[in-house]
């Protein structure tokens, strides 16, 4: 029981940078189960297997002390790596098909939104999920989530659902200034308007629609879980033109405040 405890702690500090809520996140387990862990109890099976599972960890080294650490030719989570190559191929985990073959549109709602950090691969839990299909998305793979909150007003509302499309090669094919679905173990479901700077600073950057309100943050690629690409969205609500225009007039003002300034 020691030795894994011990081996535990290391995984935390290694791998999480000694962050219990990110271990518990990555696991789909509460903090508290990753506190006891670490101060000597006694993981279930199923846990360990996770474990091994998800960071590619020898599970003879984890459990027996044989071999090594890491499966021959795995990578640490927190290792530098190409997204070129680790993403290539890459598709989800789970997809679901009509009866006549073609994928479904999985809805991921808001009251599902922290279940999917973790079933996003469970068969089960997708397939619980409601599944739609919708004219001219029948060639690819998309899934569409429920939004929360006002970050991309006006462009998206509250509640608006958004379809994203399958984007299989983060480095190469997410487009700046572009709308995407990211899922990822630290931030959860976000709907951003993202830079792409994955080769010359190892990250992408997030901007919200609304500005004012929301400011931009990063993400670094290995705690993305799937990124969906913007293709359609159903919303309840219309765009009111007067915003865009106070946002205009409030450019405008400023530009003439200015201007007063430098002639003085």
């Amino acid at each position: 029981m020691g030795d894994i405890t011990l081996k535990i702690n290391e995984i935390a500090i290694e791998y999480f940078s000694d962050n219990n809520s990110k271990f518990a996140k990555t696991m789909g387990t509460s903090e508290a189960n990753i506190r006891n862990y670490r101060n000597g109890t006694l993981p279930k099976i199923d846990f360990l297997i996770k474990l091994s599972e998800k960071l590619e960890i020898n599970f003879e080294w984890l459990l027996l002390d044989k071999g090594q650490k890491n499966r021959q030719n795995s990578e640490s989570i927190d290792s530098d790596y190409t997204l070129e190559q680790k993403d290539q191929g890459k598709m989800p985990k789970v997809v679901t098909v009509d009866k006549s073959g073609s994928d479904n549109i999985v809805l991921v709602p808001v009251k599902a939104a922290a279940g999917y950090l973790t079933g996003y691969g469970d068969s089960k839990f997708i397939q619980k999920l409601p599944s739609y299909n919708f004219p001219n998305l029948s060639h690819g793979t998309y899934r569409m989530f429920q939004i929360s909150g006002h970050s991309m007003y006006p462009t998206l509302h509250d509640k608006s659902f958004v379809v994203g499309e399958w984007v299989e090669n983060w480095a190469r094919d997410i487009k700046d200034d572009r709308v995407y679905v990211i899922v990822s173990i630290t931030d959860g479901i976000v709907v951003k308007r993202v830079l792409n700077r994955i080769e010359k600073y190892g990250s992408l950057y997030c901007k919200s629609d609304n500005r004012r309100e929301y400011p931009s943050f990063q993400i670094n690629p290995k705690d993305i879980i799937e990124v969906w690409e913007y293709k359609m969205h159903l919303s309840f609500e219309l765009p009111n033109p007067a915003d865009l225009y106070e946002r205009v007039n409030d450019l405008e003002a400023k530009i003439m405040f200015l201007e007063s300034r430098v002639k003085k």
